[in-house]
């Protein structure tokens, strides 16, 4: 079994990859430009877009996905993933759920805790 436990806020997104062989975390900044132009929402939409292709792509494949985060980006990634990758990522998604900004222990220990709840609770994280 693999699983994927994503932090994300609009800022950055800590990503958790966990398989039987360990857990691989990298953390991803969201690098949005300043943009003065009359095209500022426009931009910052894109910006957005862009990252969040960014972490999906980081995430990969796997048979769970878990999203936690303290605002409304965490909402905001799972209706990008329902939309832009509805096959790989959203029918894999087991849960979203409002965690604040904890240490790397802290964020995996809450995975553990919602996957033991949930009857897919995986040993090795």
């Amino acid at each position: 079994m693999s699983a994927c436990v994503v932090w994300i806020d609009s800022e950055h997104a800590k990503v958790f990859k966990i398989s039987a062989s360990g857990i691989d975390k990298k953390t991803m900044k969201h690098h949005e430009a300043d943009n003065k132009s009359a095209h500022h929402d426009e931009h910052k939409h894109n910006a957005h877009e862009y990252f969040f292709n960014a972490v999906a792509k980081e995430i990969g494949k796997v048979d769970d996905l878990l999203v936690f985060g303290s605002g409304v980006a965490k909402s905001h990634f799972k209706t990008h993933l329902e939309k832009h990758h509805p096959a790989d990522l959203a029918k894999h998604l087991v849960g979203v759920e409002t965690l604040e900004l904890l240490s790397d222990n802290q964020i995996l220990e809450a995975a553990r805790k919602f996957f033991k709840k949930f009857n897919t609770y995986n040993s090795s994280i």
